[in-house]
């Protein structure tokens, strides 16, 4: 099934989510391009051999965007999963979010 997943997305990051939509860890193509095509390999590796910890998460509706750009900011990332109700919701970027702040400060100094 992550084979699937990867082949037809243009996505770098993926998530691993449990049947309760909660976000149980990262999978990163880069862990996984070597492999990814070896079907040998299908029927005896799992997903939590590649999974990896987010090095943040998002809380949507309680993290201040002062506290968003401190988390992109301490760990390095460029991607970061957002958790809502304690629940996976998505991914925002942080070049999407620098965007998206941009076009505010010109529309605010206009």
């Amino acid at each position: 099934m992550l084979h699937e997943s990867v082949s037809k997305s243009t996505r770098n990051l993926y998530p691993v989510v449990n049947q309760d939509d909660i976000l149980v860890g990262v999978v990163l193509l880069d862990d996984i391009r070597e492999f990814m095509f070896d079907t040998a390999l299908y029927g005896t590796t799992t997903v939590s051999t590649f999974m990896h910890q987010p090095p943040e998460v998002i809380l949507y509706g309680q993290d201040s965007m002062q506290k968003v750009m401190q988390k992109f900011q301490s760990s390095g990332a460029w991607n970061l999963p957002v958790i809502k109700n304690g629940k996976y919701l998505g991914f925002v970027s942080k070049s999407k979010l620098l965007t998206a702040y941009r076009r505010e400060l010109i529309n605010f100094t206009k």
